[in-house]
């Protein structure tokens, strides 16, 4: 006998989507120079409430490669595997400024460049991880940056940034010393985030028949509707769906088990009886894919959850690629 397909409980069904702008990217040795920064980037980092840290093979310039090839700055990269250092020429798309006379890659190892006016003095320093974006260079999947590790950065009363807590955080201490006694090919980089938003995904179904329709229904529709949730909340709720997401190799909480209904920060989502929860993490912008063991490589990943056994209330998800 076949299995008997579960209901959708409501008419309308809604899942609380929590997203966040493009986050910034930073190497752990520059975490103390951010008042250095322009004060768009500061004004980010300041506000951001999640971080990632990530990992991937080192990237640095090759000094001797670098040129300025009409206003643009063009040379070959060298990133550095198991196996060797592999090289990829690049051009950087953007015109340099007239007064900038040369260029040159920071000292060992080699990840920052500066352009030089033409009084001989260093105008601005910008990491590969900024420049990255703007490059044409074909890397093969080796700048793609593995999701070690999802935390938050908001305290009792949210007086501390990510950037704040990373400065003193063990597990940054214990994954950077991992790297350097076994994988010294690799670097580290942090992305901070700004999980400020949230929205509700809807969806109705005139056709599956489901269990409460009409006044309750709408009843229903309307009390989410009206619905409010705290910042404190929502950050919790968006580390939580990441970590479970991606599984990263250094988290515990969550990594396993999300969501279930004994979770204290899913109570007012199941009091209103949502359907899912949606947490969105983007990186398109800044050209470059996220990825872990347990998700494939992207720019935009989308963590769902239904928030009931979809054998007993129909899959929010259903029928969605």
């Amino acid at each position: 006998m076949s299995k008997k397909e579960a209901k959708r409980k409501y008419l309308t069904e809604f899942s609380l989507n929590i997203y966040s702008t493009e986050p910034a990217i930073v190497a752990p040795a520059d975490l103390d120079k951010i008042t250095d920064a322009d004060e768009e980037t500061k004004r980010h980092i300041k506000n951001s409430n999640i971080y990632l840290i990530l990992k991937r093979p080192r990237i640095s310039f090759i000094p001797t490669s670098l040129i300025i090839d009409n206003r643009e700055v063009v040379g070959s990269v060298g990133v550095q595997t198991e196996e060797g250092i592999v090289e990829a020429s690049f051009r950087i798309k953007g015109e340099l400024p007239h007064e900038v006379k040369s260029i040159k890659a920071s000292k060992y190892p080699h990840t920052k460049l500066t352009v030089i006016d033409k009084t001989g003095e260093d105008v601005h320093t910008m990491p590969m991880a900024y420049l990255l974006k703007n490059m044409t260079v074909e890397l093969n999947g080796l700048d793609y940056l593995e999701v070690a590790y999802v935390g938050q950065a908001f305290g009792s009363a949210g007086e501390r940034s990510a950037a704040e807590r990373l400065g003193s955080h063990s597990t940054l201490q214990k994954i950077l010393a991992d790297i350097t006694a076994n994988q010294p090919h690799m670097e580290v980089l942090l992305a901070l985030y700004q999980f400020e938003f949230h929205r509700f995904i809807i969806t109705m179904d005139g056709i599956s028949k489901a269990m409460i329709t009409g006044d309750a229904d709408t009843e229903h529709y309307q009390k989410i509707l009206d619905s409010t949730f705290k910042r404190s909340m929502r950050i919790s709720l968006a580390e939580a769906a990441l970590i479970r997401y991606f599984q990263p190799e250094y988290n515990k909480v969550f990594k396993n088990e999300f969501p279930k209904k004994r979770h204290k920060i899913l109570k007012k989502l199941y009091d209103f009886d949502f359907a899912a929860i949606t947490v969105e993490a983007c990186v398109e912008d800044l050209g470059m894919q996220l990825y872990s063991d347990a998700k494939k490589h992207s720019w935009h990943h989308i963590a769902n959850f239904d928030l009931h056994d979809p054998t007993e209330r129909k899959s929010f998800f259903f029928g969605m690629p």
